[in-house]
This record gives C-alpha cells, structure tokens and sequence, in this order.
C-alpha cells in the first residue's frame, strides 16, 4: 500500500519558461518527487556504478536525496507559476533567499540520526558509523552542482519543512527498500565518497534533460513507487543509452595484427606488451621507446588486453596540444571501434576546448539522440567513420565519459584541481585506461598534477599508460611511486633499470622492468651540427630549400617564427607558417596542410617547402623532413624534434645526410651570464634555466650524435644532472638558481591547488573555483582571447565568416565566433576599444555572446580589422593604455607592434 505524500506531489523541481505567446504544451513543472526519481533510475541503471559497491536499493536512496533541499520555499518561491498554494498558502512577499544544495546538506544532517538512521548498520568485524562516516556519504550527493557544500544554518529551517523532508525520506525508503549499509573499512569509504559524488552529478546531467524525461502532472507521482517502477526506469534505460553511456562489452584479444589493418608484424615493444605478464588489479605501464617506434599501438595493445580481460571499460588517451589531440584522433579514429564486440556502439569523443571547431569531429557527431539514430549494422560495420554521440561530445567535460577519448592533457588534470564539476572528469576516467602521451614534456607545475591523478586514478580503480621517448630515471620514479601510493602501498619499489626501450610494469606488488628491442630500421646516429647564429641557419635553410627538400625550421618563440618566415620569403623561399597565434579557423586549415605536405603517407614528390613553426611540432605529429634546423632547447625537446628528422624510409631524398643542425652558442668552459641572450634572445626568455641549455648543448657537441637506443639515457641523463660538479658554472648560477626557486614555487603552488584524495568531498578541502580561475598550466604572463571581426553591410562580421560564408548563416553564430578566436598575451595587448563610430555595432555584437564573455571584456576582446594597403589592421592598447597596432596575415599570424 502506497505511504500518503502528504502534498508533496504539488512541489517542483524542474520547471520552464511560459511563452509570451500561444499556449504551453504539457506541464509547466515537473514535481519534484518525479525528478528525484527519475535521477535515482539512472544511477541505479549506470554500467560503471555497479562499481561503487553499493546495493542497487542504497545508490537509488542515496541520490535521490540530491534534491531534498527544494522542498525549502525560498526554492519554491523561484518561479512563482509554479508555487504550491495548495500547500504552503498564498505567494510570499518575501523570503530569504537560499541555496537548496546546502539547505538540503542541513535537512540531511539533522535526519541523519534519525529517518535515515535504518539506513545504515554496524560492519560483521565491529566496524562502526560514526555521524562523520555518514556524513562523507550524504555529503556527496547533496554537492549535485559541481563541487562540495557546507551545510546551511540549521536554524534557517522551518519546522514544517523538516516535517515535509521526513516525509519525502520515508517515502523514498518505502519507493526502495533498502538493505543497510555495512559500515565499509576507511579506504572503501573514501573511495565510496568520490564514487558517490560523480555518480550524483553524472546521475542529475542526464536524469534533468526533459526531452529524455518529459514534465508530469503531480497526479502521475501519487503513487512514488509505481512511477519508479513504470516511468522512471525505462525512461533512464532509454536516456542512458541515448546519452552514449550504454553498457559496451569488448572484443576478444585478437593482438596487433587484429587492432592494426596496417601493422602485418608487430613492433618488438607491441610483441611484449602482448604477452607481458599483468598482475591483478589497476596497473601502471611506462613504455619508453624511440620516436616513430609505434608507442602508440604498443599502448592500444596493453589497452585492449586489459578491456577483453573486463578490467576496463573504455580507454582516454591525453597529449599535450591541441594539435597532437587532433592527429591521435584521426589515427584511433580506424582502428577503436575493434576494442569492442561488433554489436557494440562506442563512441569516439575529441576533448579540448576547440573539439567542436573540428570538421572531422563535428562530422562524427549523432545528428540526433532519438532511438531512430541509432546506426544500423550496415553502417556499423568495420569500415565506418567515427561516431560518438550527441550528447557526449556536446562539451569537453562530457566528452572524457566516451568510450574511447582525446583530448588535451588538461582535459584529465581537470579532474585532480578544484574546478566545477571535477568528479564529472572522474565519472568519465573511472574504470578506463589513462594513455598519457609525451608524459615528460610537463613543468615542474604540470608534473605535481600529474603525481596528484596517477594517485586519484589508481585509487579509483583505473589503469594508467605513460608513453615517453625522453624520461629521465627521477621522473619515472616519482610517477611511479604516485601511482603505488594510490594503490596503498608503503613499500618502496626502486627502479634500476637503463636499458632502452624499457617497460615498466607497475602493481600493488611491486615493479617489474622489461628491456625491450629497438624497432628495426629505427636505429639512428644523427650527426649534430653547431650553427654559431641564424645568419648560419638562413644560409642552410635556403640552400636546402634550393635543392628541393622539405625543410623545417623550429623557433622558440612566435615572434621569431614570424619573423623569419619574413626573412626567408623576401630571399623567394616558398614557405608555411605554423604556431599558436592564428585565429582557429586558419590555425586548423594550417594543421591539416602541414600534415598533408610533410606527413607519412606524402610521397616523395610535391614536398619541397619550408616549414618554419614553434613547438606546435615537436610532439606527436608524425612528420618527416629531409632537414631539420632548430633553435637549442633542453635535451629532452631536442631529441624530440630530432625525431622528426628523416622519420619514414623514402626512396630518395634531395640532400643525402642525416644530420641535425642546432643554432647555439659555444658552450665554452666559462659562460656569462649573456651566454645563451646574445645569440637566442627569445630561447632565454623561454627557458629560464641557461645552466641546462649549456648542459644541453655541451653534452650534444661533445657526443656529436644523437645516437638511438644507444646514447639516449646518457644523453638525457648528463644534460638533466644539476647536482654533477661543474653542472652549473659560475657566470650561470644565478640565472639557474632563479629558475630552480621558480621551478619550486611552482611545485608548491601546484600542492596548494590540487585535490585531495584521503581529505574527501568537502568544500574546505580546498579553493573550488570555475574552471577558468584554476589553471592546469601555470603561466608566468596572463593570456586574453581576442576574437577577430571585420565589418561588413553596416554589421561585425567574424573573421570565420568572412573566410567561409557558410559560417554567416545564424544557426553557426558561435561556431563562427569560437573559430576567429587568437590568443595573446596580456602584457602585448589589454584593451581593444572600437574604432570611432562603431561603437554601437561593436556593442551590438557583443551583446549576442553568452552572458559570462560578453561581461568579461578583460579577457575577451573584439578586435575590428580594416583592410588597409600594408594589410588587415586593427588598433589597441597595451596595460599602460599606450596605444598599439595588431596586424594579422592568414601566413603568418597575429601581430602587435607600436602605434
């Protein structure tokens, strides 16, 4: 027999706009009994949240307390069509105003002794409750917005309110009958608090889209437990699976041949990680091998092992660009599917904040979440495109709970800082393999955060694959020993190995270390070639130019890229351009050609050009040159852009000799402390430390060669080594002591930002911030997004659109906007006030963007270009208000010079 509601069928808690005009159709609210079941249906019917260990019964209790706080009447109150008279009386003139997830933290507090009490019990080996355990738990469903809350005032709460939420307690319990739940040790119960916390959020995302779950009349929620049963449950059964979250099984391992149409002999690192023996439980695996040597695969391999084994259910492979994020997309994009059973329908999700400007990912997504979209087998089949659904790929945060994700390595450290929605990136990490590419290119900064989420992640179960041709023997053990102290462990597993390629394998049990063999054909001795200045490189990037080679030139900053990509095209050079400061829809038109002309499938002919970028290339692009002149940068990024000289076998080649041409100074016994400045202005603002640029480069001209596998520990390990005597000569050692205290307070800041684990879901645990005040990189010069615009017919066109017409049209308004977007430092430009006579239109146009970017015009600027006969021009002013002149040319980029 169903328990009397009391009324509480006539409370909302979803509810939305009356049209001006016409009449509504359907119910205006949806009660709010309804949506806390209909929450509680998806997390109960959620594949990952078996994983909690909870009882079905207990999870559905627990989540649908999310809400319990709007039964408060300054809720209520919001929309006053909505109010229940029939209940509470006529509309107040005034109440103070509440937040309903922490009145319900309070409402759940003061019941937790009491109408909640039945759902907790003692554990068999005398483990107790205490009001603190009970708390954790209540505690992360009732922080359902993103982050942590404290309880409201207790003295805020009216008697007939608590009244109501005893009520709306037992009803629940009769809805779900929960057995109690045994008292878990302290691990499983800090485990528990996180888990529950990102099922509560994922839960509510989905369970509040009223298209999956369409408004109610109050009459429908009479009877709780049979809407539970007979609305709630399929409709979250159907939502699930139409937000891409469907349970996916994996395909039988079928090894590297099975995953790869291209790959007829495995690697000999993907022939190891085939039959490497794997210990139980979440595992750590480091692969260090050579550049072009198939990390990549080898990791795919380790990846779909551990998914045909039921140890994970999906896989986020994180790279540290845009731009790399963008290439491993279209490399999984053939062969991810084939880690899942062929009836399964994975998704395949791009997460960065630009994921949606780009063409092959916007292609993939559903162009609808309705049951009729769902591809049929003939679509579905081996050969098909990458697809990820709708709802997933909507926004970055959703896109980590796809299947198979890339994204940024920001995207993943997320989950570790105390942004919004932080657990959401945990619900989209939990159960699956972290692939982390290029893990030694962090900053002291960065690698503290990623100590913090190897710790987070094997806690939570998951898995973790670090993927490096450069990592040094410290580095790997502290990711090691945060990964072990995440599984806790208190035993040390030290690490001896030197050979390369390595393999560590790491489990609660210890550390394991597997030499492996190189690739064939992957042996190399690169000759390294001393070139005093730039005038050298001109003259060797002219004549190489000359004899029709595909020449890159890398710079260690934007302004030196552009200007000399101005040099070499005044002596006729034919050229490309690429680095950071394009607007996004010239930045990815760039990508790709840049990948076309110079990547792995371009036959020999129709490559002759130069190339002259940053470090956009340096990482994770699969791209080949037959020359290669870089600024000296630190050993570890050498190696690296080495790796992109002579990469894939050609048949011939215009200059025959391999060899690397590194523009330094002489690192002579005695350096001043101009050493580095004189020569490479930009490389010495860019690098802090000269005591490792003069290691760096003493130890690459005192060798000669970078030689593969053979030299390249010696090589990272002499050049990394600040404490060897003579490491740090004197003319060098202030410089490098600054750098080392920077380095320092970078670590440190990082401490005080990241999440806690063994410290809970707790709002005092440490500053929660949006997303956009907590950063995942620190940066020592602030950045603004200008967005470009030019006026056409009277009104602000953005660049987008004035490149591609088809971005004029309404419907792609912010795309258009999000592809004119450049950034910039601060210091080079603060302010872009509107040319004299458009400052309406200028304020029109802001005025379409959303709220927070309209308001905040310290970050986001418009910027208006006139076509001027030097140009596209626009004008600004720096921090001081000195005005200054922005130039931007789609060759090359954005400008900003004097007034």
């Amino acid at each position: 027999m169903a328990m009397r509601s009391n009324g509480l069928e006539f409370f909302w808690g979803k509810a939305r706009a009356v049209p001006a005009e016409g009449a509504m159709i359907g119910p205006v609210m949806h009660p709010l009994i309804a949506h806390m079941l209909d929450v509680a249906a998806v997390a109960v019917l959620l594949p990952e949240n078996a994983k909690c260990g909870l009882d079905r019964r207990q999870l559905g209790l627990l989540v649908a307390l999310h809400d319990i706080g709007k039964l408060m009447p300054a809720f209520q109150a919001k929309v006053e069509i909505c109010w229940p008279e029939a209940i509470l009386g006529g509309f107040p003139v005034e109440l103070v105003p509440c937040f309903h997830d922490a009145a319900g933290l309070a409402l759940l507090d003061l019941m937790v002794d009491d109408v909640l009490a039945a759902l907790f019990a003692n554990g068999q080996d005398g483990k107790c409750w205490r009001l603190t355990h009970k708390l954790k738990l209540l505690r992360a469903v009732a922080g359902h917005h993103g982050q942590p809350v404290s309880a409201q005032n207790r003295n805020t709460l009216a008697p007939d309110t608590i009244e109501r939420a005893r009520t709306l307690v037992a009803l629940l319990f009769d809805v779900f009958r929960p057995p109690p739940i045994l008292r878990p040790g302290d691990d499983t119960l800090r485990r528990l608090e996180w888990m529950l916390a990102r099922v509560t959020i994922q839960a509510d995302w989905i369970g509040s889209q009223q298209e999956w779950f369409p408004y109610v009349t109050p009459e429908s929620v009479a009877d709780p437990s049979g809407y539970f049963w007979n609305h709630a449950l399929p409709r979250a059964q159907s939502a699930i699976h139409r937000a891409g979250l469907g349970p996916m099984v994996g395909a039988p391992f079928a090894g590297t041949a099975g995953l790869f149409d291209h790959i007829r002999e495995p690697s000999p690192m993907q022939a190891l990680l085939e039959t490497l023996p794997v210990p139980s439980g979440p595992v750590l695996v480091v692969i260090e091998d050579a550049t072009g040597s198939g990390k990549t695969e080898a990791a795919l391999v380790m990846a779909q092992r551990l998914i045909a084994a039921g140890r994970s259910s999906g896989l986020f492979v994180a790279l540290p660009t845009m731009a790399t994020a963008n290439a491993m997309y279209d490399r999984l994009a053939a062969a991810y599917r084939r880690l899942f059973q062929p009836s399964a329908r994975p998704s395949l999700a791009l997460a960065h904040g630009r994921a949606r400007l780009d063409e092959r990912f916007a292609a993939a997504l559903a162009p609808d979440d309705g049951s009729d979209a769902f591809p049929d087998a003939r679509i579905m089949d081996e050969t098909a495109e990458a697809y990820c659904a709708a709802w997933l790929g909507s926004e970055s945060r959703r896109a980590l709970m796809a299947q198979v994700g890339v994204g940024t390595i920001d995207q993943a450290l997320m989950a570790v800082l105390p942004v919004r929605f932080a657990t959401v990136r945990h619900a989209g990490l939990a159960g699956k393999i972290l692939i982390v590419d290029e893990c030694h290119a962090f900053d002291p900064y960065m690698r503290r955060e990623m100590v913090a989420l190897l710790r987070f992640h094997a806690a939570m179960g998951g898995s973790a694959l670090l993927l490096s041709a450069t990592l040094t023997q410290r580095i790997r053990q502290e990711l090691t020993n945060a990964f072990r102290s995440g599984l806790d462990t208190v035993d040390p597993a030290p690490l001896s190995g030197t050979a390369y390629p390595l393999v560590t394998l790491v489990g609660k049990a210890g550390a394991e270390e597997y030499p492996c063999a190189l690739r064939p054909g992957l042996a190399r001795s690169i000759a390294v070639r001393r070139l005093a200045d730039t005038d050298a490189a001109s003259r060797e990037v002219i004549a190489a130019a000359a004899a029709g080679a595909a020449v890159a030139w890398i710079r260690n900053t934007v302004d030196e890229v552009i200007a000399t990509a101005r040099f070499l095209r005044a002596q006729g050079v034919e050229l490309l351009v690429f680095h950071a400061r394009f607007a996004m829809v010239d930045r990815l038109a760039i990508e790709r050609d840049v990948l076309a002309r110079f990547g792995k499938n371009k036959e020999t002919t129709g490559r002759s050009a130069v190339l002259v970028a940053s470090q956009v290339i340096e990482q994770s692009l699969d791209l080949d040159f037959d020359v290669l002149v870089t600024d000296l940068a630190p050993m570890d990024q050498v190696i690296q852009r080495a790796g992109r000289l002579r990469r894939h076998d050609r048949i011939a080649r215009p200059v025959d000799r391999e060899e690397l041409l590194v523009i330094s100074p002489e690192p002579v016994a005695e350096p001043d402390p101009s050493w580095v400045r004189r020569v490479l202005p930009g490389t010495a603002a860019v690098y802090r430390d000269p005591a490792l640029l003069w290691r760096t480069a003493r130890t690459l001209f005192r060798y000669g060669r970078i030689e593969s596998p053979g030299r390249i520990r010696a090589l990272i390990e002499e050049a990394g080594d600040a404490d060897a005597p003579g490491a740090v000569p004197d003319g060098l050692a202030a410089g490098s002591t600054d750098a080392m205290g920077k380095a320092l307070a970078a670590g440190f800041a990082a401490d005080r930002n990241v999440l806690s684990f063994d410290a809970g879901y707790v709002a005092d645990g440490a500053l929660w911030e949006r997303e956009a005040r907590t950063p995942t990189r620190l940066e020592d010069l602030p950045y603004v997004t200008v967005r470009l615009a030019v006026m056409q017919d009277g009104r602000v066109l953005p660049w987008a659109a004035k490149i591609d017409p088809g971005l004029a049209c309404a419907g792609e308004h912010r795309r258009a906007w999000a592809l004119s977007e450049v950034s910039v430092a601060q210091y080079r430009l603060a302010r872009c006030p509107p040319p004299p006579g458009l400052e309406r239109v200028v304020a029109a146009a802001r005025a379409e963007w959303p709220r927070w970017e309209r308001e905040d015009e310290s970050s986001v600027l418009l910027l208006i270009l006139q076509k001027m006969e030097e140009g596209w021009r626009g004008a600004g002013q720096i921090e001081t208000g000195h005005e200054v002149v922005i130039g931007y040319d789609r060759t090359y980029g954005l400008e900003v010079v004097p007034a």
